[in-house]
């Protein structure tokens, strides 16, 4: 065990449906007067770097260090009177790479908190749980405060909060009697409750299946052993949410379970950010009620205004809400306060790069494969942006070639679209090849199936017709899935697409608009534009030209992933590609742009 002299270095649209898209182009375009949705912060104030704290014990253990510093987190990014920056990492820094103070000096951090835990069940049960901490000044290297305790597990949030206070205390930050309370925080006194809690949170760090489902299992466990837990219920709440945003559940059930914990939560404890927050995402995800989603994550970032994910999900709000720069300001925010934070990083790319930033969207992913050069969206969303751009299908096929192999099912859809791009079809249905069942694309806002994608591949590669096996499939999957969920616009959008190819013009457009309807632009920004798009290539698969001018010049003219760039390399619209209108209004946003 080191001493704190020896202390670990820390690792880190028909034309009425034309004309109600349309609508968005001015709204879209409107600066807003009011205020961020967030607390402005000081630029002066000191800013802290809390870097993971590192477990000494057995890995399954790992949890208790991550949910140590999680736990600390939350309780100084309450304050007003100090910033917050911190390390988006799995595992603390091993020792001989930077030390603390360098890693403090490149993230902008004015000190330094690390520290380690070690969980020894062997040991006397008052003596079973080592924690050591220190707190470092960057400008000069010095150690303002250091601690190691031993105690008996059950004084783990009291230890927590003594790091907090001795933080506060040693910076001289002032605290008003709230935010003091803040600091003390007890969540629970059931110490197998608060363990089973800190355990969901390290499975729901993943977005896969089984382990959200582990997550689940966990948070259940915590709310029985302790019924009055409400941050457990907010976790809980949280990761229903997540499970129904994905798609692996939506049952009705799901969305009440992710309603009654929320409101649990709340009921509990009406002040507490983890069930605004809860609320938050239940109406972002479950409901797409952005208004009171916005609602929700104000009052989160009220009581926690340092919290980089309650500010980047605003950031995310107000991106369907179509307030573009506002949303760009929260998620520069976030990203300020986790500047290691590849998710943050490529959301705020997403988002340049649908406003058509295109510049300092290859930019920010370039920063965020740097960071996270083993993750796969980085990569993803450079090539997209480089095509968007400029059409440098080369470039963008050099940024797919470099991307880690990693999730087929993931990576197909990226590889399959840039092939589409350069019109190598064979290419396209080899990546296909590599998906046992449907793509897996986080970032998609359409239900783009495998048997769709062999459907339109072969139709443009004339190696297929309506009637190939795949373009059945995808009509008959998607019929059903509409018939399961008659709500969902991603579904419609993708069969009213399915029926374009397949000949069925009168279906195609139906679906196409029923899309439009359930989202359009002026209700979701982002889901909206892309419905619209899909309804523009279905007019101009069914011979409907001058809708599909029509609807392209309000997608053209409104934020979202299209340019003229990227529409002339794009087989889907070859079948207007030379009608003189089409032509004029590539001309007139081609000298926009």
């Amino acid at each position: 065990m080191k001493s704190v002299s020896g202390f670990p270095r820390a690792r880190i649209a028909a034309p009425a449906i034309i004309t109600a898209v349309a609508l968005a182009v001015a709204a879209c375009g409107r600066q807003q007067a009011e205020e961020p949705p967030f607390p402005v912060q000081d630029a002066n104030v000191p800013r802290i770097l809390i870097a993971p704290f590192e477990n000494m014990g057995a890995p399954d253990e790992a949890f208790l260090a991550a949910g140590l510093t999680n736990e600390i987190t939350k309780r100084l990014a309450s304050l007003r009177g100090l910033g917050f920056v911190s390390r988006n990492a799995v595992a603390p820094l091993e020792v001989g790479q930077r030390s603390a103070e360098e890693l403090g000096r490149e993230l902008g951090a004015d000190y330094v908190l690390d520290g380690a835990v070690l969980w020894d069940q062997s040991a006397d049960p008052s003596q079973q749980l080592y924690v050591e901490a220190r707190l470092l000044r960057v400008a000069d290297g010095a150690e303002l405060w250091s601690d190691r305790v031993v105690r008996p597990m059950s004084d783990v949030l009291s230890i927590q909060s003594a790091i907090s206070h001795a933080v506060v205390d040693n910076i001289g930050v002032a605290v008003e009697a709230a935010e003091r309370k803040a600091l003390d925080v007890r969540p629970t006194d059931n110490l197998d409750a608060y363990e089973a809690y800190l355990r969901g949170l390290e499975f729901r760090a993943s977005y896969e299946l089984r382990e959200l489902q582990l997550a689940e299992e966990h948070f259940d466990r915590a709310v029985s052993l302790d019924p009055n837990f409400a941050e457990a219920h907010a976790a809980l709440s949280e990761n229903h949410s997540v499970i129904f945003q994905f798609r692996y559940d939506r049952a009705p059930q799901r969305l009440a379970s992710a309603n009654a914990a929320a409101q649990r939560a709340y009921d509990l404890d009406p002040n507490l950010p983890d069930a605004h927050r809860a609320r938050g995402n239940y109406y972002y995800w479950c409901q797409r009620n952005f208004e009171l989603a916005l609602s929700e994550f104000s009052l989160a970032a009220h009581g926690r205004p340092n919290d980089p994910r309650i500010i980047e999900s605003i950031g995310y709000v107000l991106r369907r809400q179509g307030r573009w720069g506002e949303a760009i300001e929260a998620l520069q925010r976030a990203a300020s306060m986790e500047p290691e934070n590849h998710d943050t990083i490529i959301s705020l790319a997403s988002t340049l790069s649908r406003v058509r930033r295109y510049d300092e969207a290859v930019e920010t992913c370039r920063r965020a494969i740097e960071i996270a050069p083993d993750k796969i969206l980085p990569y993803a969303h450079l090539a997209r942006s480089l095509i968007l751009r400029d059409g440098a299908v080369e470039e963008a096929r050099e940024v797919l070639d470099t991307m880690p192999i990693k999730d087929p099912a993931q990576q197909a859809k990226y590889l399959y679209d840039q092939a589409i791009y350069e019109r190598d079809f064979d290419r396209a249905m080899n990546a296909l090849s590599t998906v046992v069942k449907d793509f897996d694309d986080p970032i998609a806002e359409i239900e783009f199936t495998k048997s769709l994608a062999e459907c339109e591949c072969r139709i443009l590669a004339k190696t297929g017709d309506q009637s190939s096996p795949a373009c059945i499939d995808a009509v008959e999957s998607l019929e059903q899935k509409r018939n399961d969920s008659p709500g969902d616009p991603a579904i419609h959008a993708a069969l009213g697409w399915a029926y374009a190819l397949t000949g069925q013009k009168e279906e195609a457009i139906e679906a196409g608009r029923r899309a439009v309807e359930l989202t359009p632009i002026t209700a979701d920004a982002m889901a909206g534009h892309t419905y619209a798009v899909t309804l523009a290539k279905i007019y101009a698969w069914v011979d409907e030209p001058y809708s599909a001018v029509k609807t392209i010049h309000t997608a053209l003219s409104t934020p979202g992933w299209i340019s003229v760039s990227a529409i002339e390399l794009d087989p889907d619209w070859d079948p207007i590609r030379d009608d003189p209108r089409f032509q004029e209004l590539l001309r007139m946003h081609r000298s926009g742009e």
